[in-house]
């Protein structure tokens, strides 16, 4: 089996990049449904009108699926759904910035966000996989103060440097005005939507270059770093 300079074979790659587009489908509507059960647990959430709004006829509509038990253990069994979700996406990150192989203070940009992928990987398998929910969900508000901010650099870099797809980057530089729409309508997970999507789009870049390779991709003919 051929291998890349960075050690990650086009097979794995395309499975990654599927993983990537699987997740980020099933979580776009499998967390609504964890949305629905986290409110449905908490109707304080219904002060929102935003949120009134859809949720209460959804709400409704999917009864069964959010009555089948006490509703916090309903709305803590659907939240396991994130996990595979940011591993996927995390995933995805790593496919492209080992292809990339960025230099200089991309490079630092780059390990912080994967950093803050790890930690909000580890959050949420702490805080639905175990009983120490408190503490594992104040490890998710760092992540995501660090994927906001350190996001928003890393994707003014990559616009910068004419990185494709477009979408990706853009979708890093406004990941915070996002993070408070989404949050206003819906749950805070959901508010990983434009990372799903966006480090599926770069995946499928990355997968689409090496299917043009007539050989595996090495140091030379690694995705550009500018233009």
């Amino acid at each position: 089996m051929h291998r890349t300079a960075t050690n990650i074979t086009p097979a794995m790659a395309r499975r990654i990049s599927l993983a990537a587009w699987t997740m980020a489908a099933f979580g776009t509507v499998a967390g609504e449904l964890h949305a629905l059960a986290r409110i449905n647990s908490h109707p304080d959430d219904l002060a929102y009108p935003l949120t009134r709004a859809w949720a209460v006829p959804a709400m409704d509509a999917m009864r069964p699926l959010l009555d089948w038990s006490d509703p916090y253990f309903v709305y803590w069994t659907y939240g396991k759904i994130w996990l595979p979700v940011c591993l996927a996406f995390a995933a995805a990150a790593y496919l492209v910035y080992r292809r990339r192989q960025p230099k200089g203070a991309e490079k630092w940009a780059w390990r912080v966000q994967l950093a803050a992928y790890a930690i909000l990987t580890l959050s949420v398998a702490g805080d639905y996989y175990t009983p120490w929910t408190d503490q594992f969900f104040g490890a998710g508000l760092v992540a995501f103060a660090l994927i906001a901010l350190g996001g928003a650099v890393l994707g003014i870099m990559l616009v910068r440097s004419g990185f494709r797809p477009r979408t990706s980057a853009w979708l890093l530089i406004v990941f915070l005005p996002f993070f408070f729409a989404i949050t206003d309508v819906t749950s805070m997970g959901n508010a990983l939507l434009p990372l799903m999507w966006g480090w599926a789009l770069a995946a499928h870049q990355v997968v689409a270059i090496e299917k043009r390779q007539p050989h595996p991709m090495s140091a030379s003919t690694r995705m550009p770093t500018r233009g």
